[in-house]
């Protein structure tokens, strides 16, 4: 197919009165107004229901039984470690029982939307009739995006085995000749939107430089008009030859406006810690943790690929706004009454970010993306949602923001008590983590046997690996950093670029200091506080939890520089000496002298220990 010409009579679609209008007409009115923080809908939404025969249960009798039998363990140990825990004997004073118990309580409710979830696993009936609809398979490009990633998602996207006719179209913000030619040779339709500048505007809707302007032009001169369903994908994944029937067939439930699928970034994870630590800390979420949303909790669509219904997408003013369009606009669909659908089977694979870095950019964009729809678009149309998608979204847009606050709670309790002497709470630490333990161990039983039933995604991914720890551990700073600027730019408002992650490595990429400086900050303060402690007898255990937390850091640090310098020796096929100097030497001396203090710390407790418990 060659490249089509647009559809539309009005140049000025940078006027946002214009732009109101041409989305009133299409939403057939439901569209009220267009702020750059995301469209206003009419209220009420009409709330469709979807059939009794389109979600079906994932596990058998035995193992859900199994697992609401590990539910009901957990919530009998919780019950059992709060009796004790509020016990009048261990209370040392007020202050100290209120803050480690609002941290706690944080901490301890964290797998209760996984055991709710878990609790109600669903997945699209296979016995549903693929439903005849026109289909468009797009998938997206950016000009810092290699042009044969793509090539190679469009070659699978066109071999893939679909009962009826569908069309495959490349979204390219700057085609070249060499694209031009491909596509028209392979029966690949083009959109672009490189010469229109009313697709270029610095906010929502038709935003520059981000994927929801790209798909924009797409929407408004081709997709409405031609298409029912669209399913989309970015352009590193690639999908299975079964991805488009898996990801269409939900649409056979007329209630149903848009599809998710697992978003399993595996393709680089040879290569990269970090792309593992993310795919293996997302491979509940992406599996179980998304068909228990399905038939009635509202799966939510992953950027990198998602299919809709045109016109339900229509119906919101199309994609949602902000970096994390996927999330605004599942919201958005939901929000005007449409049903989601997960897709678990549908299978399409890409990369994880590269590198260290890569990866604390997306996550500083994305907490600062879903912090923005928090304070922007999402509480003016919270209204519109039943009570349980109320709490379901909030719990959702809440998490980073309550992450980086439990976070850094968490680490300030230990050197605030070992530097004051303030006694938090008494209670044995022991026989603290024998009963913490005794809640932890139902929620990882679950997820072990969700893991022999293949549900997560990938699903050989491991429950447990250093992979994802070092990243759980790393992620927070960047996280909050995200929270931070999102507030921020609530108070002094300012025009954000997107950052595309990189999809190849740049040779000897060095590691900025500045990306190993929260830690080395943590592990200094850690020591200050732990070697200030041992000037006195009163803090002993709290003394330890510093050093236990200034290790921890000083560990993480050092490791994402060592790490870095050998995955670069590897890429690049270089001496680990050689790409340590000239990648992390600087970063790695940061965090050597970071641990100074540290082991002068560690080297003064055991004697320190000793006289304060009187051993």
């Amino acid at each position: 197919m060659s490249e089509l010409a647009p559809v539309r009579s009005d140049p000025d679609v940078g006027d946002r009165s214009r732009i109101h209008a041409e989305l009133i007409r299409r939403s057939a009115g439901n569209v009220l107004a267009i702020p750059p923080d995301g469209p206003v809908l009419r209220r009420p939404a009409q709330h469709r229901r979807a059939r009794p025969d389109t979600f079906r249960p994932v596990l058998g009798g035995r193992d859900r039984l199994l697992v609401a039998t590990a539910t009901a363990g957990w919530v009998a140990f919780l019950v059992a470690f709060w009796i004790w825990w509020l016990a009048p004997q261990h209370r040392a004073g007020w202050v100290g029982l209120i803050v480690n118990s609002a941290l706690l309580l944080y901490l301890s409710l964290l797998p209760a939307s996984f055991l709710i979830t878990v609790n109600r696993l669903r997945r699209v009936n296979p016995a549903l009739k693929m439903p005849r609809l026109r289909v468009a398979f797009v998938v997206t490009r950016a000009p810092s995006e290699p042009w044969p990633v793509a090539r190679r998602t469009l070659a699978a996207m066109l071999g893939q085995r679909y009962p009826h006719p569908f069309d495959v179209w490349l979204c390219d913000e700057q085609p070249t000749e060499e694209i031009r030619g491909w596509c028209a040779a392979n029966g690949v339709s083009l959109s672009t939107r490189e010469d229109e500048p009313g697709y270029h505007r610095l906010d929502w809707p038709r935003r520059t430089r981000c994927k929801e302007g790209n798909l924009a032009w797409f929407y408004d001169t081709r997709g409405y008009e031609s298409y029912d369903v669209v399913a989309q994908l970015d352009c590193d994944h690639v999908p299975t030859p079964t991805y488009l029937a898996e990801m269409v067939r939900p649409f056979a439930d007329p209630a149903v406006g848009f599809v998710g699928a697992p978003s399993v970034c595996d393709a680089n994870a040879a290569g990269s810690w970090a792309a593992r630590s993310r795919l293996f800390r997302e491979a509940f979420f992406h599996g179980a943790f998304q068909a228990g949303h399905n038939g009635g909790l509202a799966p939510v669509c992953i950027g990198s690929h998602y299919a809709v219904r045109t016109a339900a997408l229509a119906e919101i003013g199309g994609v949602g706004p902000e970096l994390a369009e996927d999330f605004s606009t599942s919201f958005l669909l939901t929000a005007a009454g449409w049903q989601g659908a997960f897709a678990l089977e549908a299978a399409a694979g890409g990369d994880g970010p590269l590198t260290f870095a890569a990866m604390v950019t997306q996550e500083f964009q994305w907490s600062r993306s879903l912090q923005t729809l928090l304070y922007g678009m999402v509480p003016g149309h919270l209204r519109r949602l039943p009570w349980r998608l109320r709490v379901r979204y909030a719990h959702a847009l809440l998490h980073y923001g309550s992450l980086a606050g439990a976070t850094i709670a968490g680490l300030c309790l230990p050197p605030t008590a070992a530097v004051t002497g303030l006694d938090w709470v008494h209670v044995n630490y022991l026989e603290f983590l024998l009963r913490w333990g005794s809640v932890a161990v139902w929620p990882l039983a679950i997820a072990l046997l969700l893991r022999r039933r293949g549900l997560m995604r990938p699903a050989t991914a491991p429950v447990l690996s250093w992979e994802a720890w070092l990243g759980a551990l790393s992620r927070w700073p960047y996280v909050a950093w995200g929270v931070t600027a999102a507030t921020l730019a609530r108070v002094r408002p300012r025009t954000i670029t997107f950052k595309v992650t990189p999809k190849s490595r740049d040779g000897m990429e060095p590691l900025a200091p500045r990306l190993i400086l929260p830690y080395a900050v943590i592990v200094l303060m850690m020591s200050g506080a732990a070697l200030a402690g041992e000037r006195t007898d009163q803090a002993a255990g709290y003394v330890f939890l510093c050093l236990l937390a200034g290790t921890t850091y000083a560990v993480v640090a050092l490791a994402i520089a060592l790490l870095h310098a050998h995955e670069v020796a590897r890429a690049t096929k270089v001496h680990f000496g050689h790409a340590l100097r000239a990648t992390a030497a600087r970063p790695l001396m940061l965090g050597i002298t970071a641990t100074l203090p540290l082991t002068l710390a560690l080297v003064s407790y055991p004697a320190y220990a000793i006289r304060a418990f009187a051993w």
